[in-house]
Formats: structure tokens, sequence, C-alpha cells
């Protein structure tokens, strides 16, 4: 939408990113089919009417999925990811409100909703090798 739109988006689609990389990686790809899908299909259908862009959902999103899936896996991997999420861009969750005008707040808590969707959904578990038993 603007320059100072992609500024906003992009230093947490880059942290978060790297996160989602180096921790659910096996499985990014249903992770973000779910994000998309399902916030871009409930933006589509129960957002007023509008023109929705950028990757604010997206990054609510990731930031749904990384907070729901440590509280639901409890790895001190997951739980370590989602209280460095939430110090950094805990303040995002205001974003889901309708506040500014001409931002689609909808987009935001859809995608965020789908996030929290996907940590339950997808069975992603961390990157990190866990020993074998015998």
């Amino acid at each position: 939408a603007s320059p100072a739109h992609a500024a906003a988006n992009t230093p947490p689609l880059v942290a978060m990113g790297v996160l989602l990389l180096l921790t659910a990686r096996r499985n990014l790809v249903a992770v973000n089919a779910v994000i998309v899908l399902g916030g871009g299909l409930a933006v589509w259908l129960l957002a007023k009417p509008g023109i929705h862009v950028g990757a604010s959902g997206l990054v609510f999103g990731w930031f749904g999925f990384l907070v729901a899936r440590g509280l639901i896996d409890r790895t001190w991997t997951t739980l370590a990811v989602t209280a460095l999420i939430v110090f950094i861009y805990g303040g995002l969750i205001w974003g889901v409100l309708p506040g500014q005008p001409g931002i689609s707040w909808e987009a935001h808590l859809f995608g965020a909703l789908s996030g929290v969707a996907a940590a339950y959904i997808v069975p992603a578990r961390t990157n990190t090798r866990r020993p074998r038993r015998r």
C-alpha cells in the first residue's frame, strides 16, 4: 500500500520468519497454507468492504502460531520462542482491534486466529533432535 506499510511489516516478517525456519521448517508450508487460506478466506467473507493489502495478515498469523505453539507444545524451545515473540512483538495484539482508518484490522484479527488454528491443526514439532527411544 505504501513504503511506510512495507517498512512496518518487514522487521516482524523477517524476525518471525527466521524463528519459524529455525523451529518449524518441516511444516512451514502447511502452517503458511492454513494462515494464508484461512485468514484470507475469513477476510474475504467477513471483513468490511475495502481494499485489504499487505503482509499484515501473515505477520499476525505467524505471531499467533508462534505464541500458541509454545503454549501447546511446552518444550523449552517453543516456550523460549513464545517468550521472545511476546516480549518483542506483544504490542501487535492491539492491531486486532479497530483503530486507524484505512488499516485492515480484520486481516490482523483473522490472520492471528488462523495462526492459532495452525498451531492446533499442523503437527509442527521443533527441528531440534530428540534422543531415540530404544
